[in-house]
């Protein structure tokens, strides 16, 4: 019977000392140089469709109360020295497309606009979980948009009720307050990029809160149509 040899023996045991070693010594590295960790979250830009149903040369011609008491937004946008009253906007341009043809069978003079969300951006030094509830933090203007769309649609089709939609509201605003607290429990810096993001929570709040205290522009605009301006208000002004 042949003798394995001890050199044999001794080189392996080595080779896996060595090979451990290394492993050890790499996972120290990765750790301490932070290779698994992300320095900078950013949205991307998001592209959306105002509904404009009607244009005007001057804004003070404009009597958006009539719009708003059939369920638009009514919100006034300037565009190219053009004043549009917007009925609504849309993540998607088919469904943009679509309404805009229902709405020329019924003698509006619809036209779709363009417009672009910036990106926004956090730096820092973050784990994966981080970056994961930060993204959801930058989200949160279109978090927001996608609520509110969503809870305007299922009044006008009659799947909510008034209290119902409210409820949503109530709920809409959880999400926002949550996701400010998030952003501030993990940001503790006071950069531009931070401050901007401050901003943006602040004023969405200011108009959620014009929204579940039901502070209506005109006498006769529907809840469906205030919901819909807080969104071109989020959307369009911050």
């Amino acid at each position: 019977m042949k003798k394995f040899p001890f050199f044999a023996t001794f080189s392996v045991i080595l080779g896996v000392l060595l090979s451990l070693s290394l492993g050890y010594l790499l996972s120290t590295f990765i750790v301490s140089t932070n290779l698994f960790q992300t320095f900078k979250v950013e949205t991307v830009e998001k592209t959306y469709y105002l509904m404009s149903i009607a244009q005007f040369d001057n804004e003070q011609a404009i009597q958006k109360e009539q719009y708003q008491s059939q369920n638009c937004a009514g919100y006034i946008y300037e565009n190219n020295g053009k004043f549009h009253v917007i009925a609504s906007i849309y993540e998607n341009e088919n469904d943009a497309e679509l309404v805009k043809n229902s709405l020329k069978n019924n003698g509006y003079s619809p036209e779709i606009l363009k417009i672009s969300i910036d990106k926004l951006t956090v730096s820092g030094n973050f784990s994966t979980e981080e970056e994961n509830i930060l993204k959801n933090c930058l989200n949160i203007k279109e978090t927001i948009f996608d609520n509110l769309y969503d809870i305007a649609i299922s009044l006008d089709t009659n799947i909510y009720n008034e209290t119902q939609a409210k409820l949503k509201i109530n709920e809409t605003y959880s999400t926002l307050i949550t996701a400010q607290n998030n952003f501030e429990t993990i940001i503790k810096n006071n950069s531009a990029e931070t401050t901007k993001m401050k901003e943006c929570f602040t004023n969405i709040d200011t108009f959620l809160q014009n929204l579940t205290n039901e502070n209506y522009s005109s006498a006769t605009q529907t809840l469906s149509s205030l919901i819909k301006e807080t969104y071109c208000k989020i959307l369009l002004e911050i």
